[in-house]
């Protein structure tokens, strides 16, 4: 006689209490929805009750299915498909952990019905289902290779970032495809922080001119970089300020390198490059050479104002040559915000004068009005003209515009600027009547 189901649904709970095939096949319809999800939960059920509970009804029994370590390979397919989201990416997360765990025996009886899995949730509609699966597939060796290439050329780069990063079933042929398709930055980025790097893959991420990539590959060590390669990296440099850093720390520099870097980095990562242990001694006293006229230069450019930027015949010839220096990043696409706002740490005040007139489109003297305003709205909407973001124009009011602290006019809650487009405009307008009365 059969235990009452009553008294079979009390004891359900219970792991010291068996459950066989026919009072498990007695609970499969049992009304009560947390009934069944207990039941799908066991791990003494037969494959085949697991199978009729991966079709149930209710999400949260197919979910519980997904999510059981003994739910047969042909469950796995039909919960692939399943309609809810969640049970799909409950799939992803389980079949990932459960690769490595499979026996060589196993993979062969399991592998055809696992793989058409993870072949379906790859291509998976729902992004949080891929960005899942990518997880748990990243470092695992055994994972497939058809499935690993669909996830890191995904559109999604939480999809591709992981696997681009760490897995090791691509080879330096298959990165190599995913750069040549001109994936999105970060996809560039992942690839850039793998362990290790190829010549190959570190020339191909530089031949794509993306200065994030860039600076991330700089900034892993064990990226392997050709002498040939980071010599075009430094001749691009100059223009790129998030490159300054990782050059200087990059290890194995040779000399000639280091007294190139020298020549357009800040004071105090010249400091750092002479403070490195691994150059000769030679080195280390021409990169202190180079530290003490960059002094010199600017003891010799003091004449500055404090509150006001001069207009002897002296500046207009470092105008002049700073014009120059402009033109000629101008000339080769290197001319940015930020190597302004660098040029402003460095107190570089000419620079920063003809390279905001040039971005903003704006002449020379119209901008030197504007910094002797001393205006927050003034610089904001200059630095507006010219193209910064509205965090840096922050940085424009207090270091180019020498606007009190207090009076410093912040970016609104969303990032943007504070104030309207018609209203910098008009006051971009002031500045320009000003600069054509003079």
């Amino acid at each position: 006689m059969t235990m009452a189901k009553e008294e079979l649904v009390r004891l359900l709970g219970r792991s010291d209490h068996a459950i066989n095939y026919d009072q498990a096949r007695d609970l499969l319809d049992h009304p009560d929805q947390e009934v069944r999800v207990t039941l799908a939960r066991r791990d003494d059920l037969e494959p085949e009750i697991l199978y009729f509970l991966a079709r149930d009804p209710d999400t949260d029994v197919r979910r519980a299915v997904a999510v059981n370590p003994n739910t047969p390979q042909k469950a796995q397919v039909v919960l692939a498909e399943d309609s809810a989201g969640e049970v799909r990416t409950d799939l992803a997360d389980r079949l990932g952990k459960l690769l490595p765990d499979l026996s060589e025996d196993e993979k062969d009886k399991a592998w055809r019905a696992t793989h058409q899995a993870l072949t379906l949730l790859a291509r998976d509609q729902l992004p949080m289902v891929r960005r899942v699966l990518s997880e748990t597939l990243k470092k695992l060796p055994a994972a497939p290779r058809d499935v690993i290439l669909t996830l890191a050329n995904d559109e999604d780069t939480d999809v591709a970032g992981p696997i681009l990063q760490f897995s090791p079933v691509l080879t330096d042929d298959d990165l190599l495809s995913v750069i040549a398709s001109s994936p999105l930055s970060a996809s560039l980025s992942a690839i850039s922080k793998r362990h290790g790097v190829s010549h190959a893959v570190s020339d191909a991420v530089v031949h794509t001119g993306d200065t994030v990539a860039v600076a991330t590959l700089l900034s892993n060590d064990s990226a392997q970089i050709r002498e040939e390669t980071l010599d075009a990296i430094i001749s691009e440099a100059p223009g790129h300020v998030s490159w300054h850093e990782p050059l200087v720390h990059r290890p194995e520099l040779d000399a000639h390198a280091a007294l190139r870097i020298a020549e357009f980095v800040a004071d105090s990562l010249i400091q750092e490059l002479a403070n490195r242990d691994d150059f000769a001694s030679d080195t280390i006293d021409r990169l202190r050479d180079v530290v003490r006229n960059k002094l010199k230069q600017d003891q010799s450019t003091d004449g500055v104002e404090s509150d006001g930027i001069e207009t002897d015949l002296q500046d207009e010839d470092l105008l002049a040559l700073a014009q120059q220096q402009v033109d000629t990043l101008v000339e080769q696409g290197l001319l940015t915000t930020a190597l302004i706002l660098n040029a402003m740490d460095e107190e570089n005040t000419h620079f920063v004068i003809v390279a905001t007139a040039q971005l903003a489109d704006i002449p020379v003297y119209a901008v030197k009005s504007v910094a002797n305003s001393h205006s927050a709205k003034a610089m904001q909407a200059l630095s507006w003209k010219a193209g910064f973001s509205a965090d840096e124009a922050v940085h424009m009011q207090l270091g180019f515009g020498r606007v009190p602290p207090d009076d410093i006019i912040s970016p609104a809650q969303d990032g943007a600027f504070s104030s309207s487009s018609s209203e910098m405009t008009w006051q971009i307008e002031l500045f320009m009547e000003e600069a054509n009365k003079a």
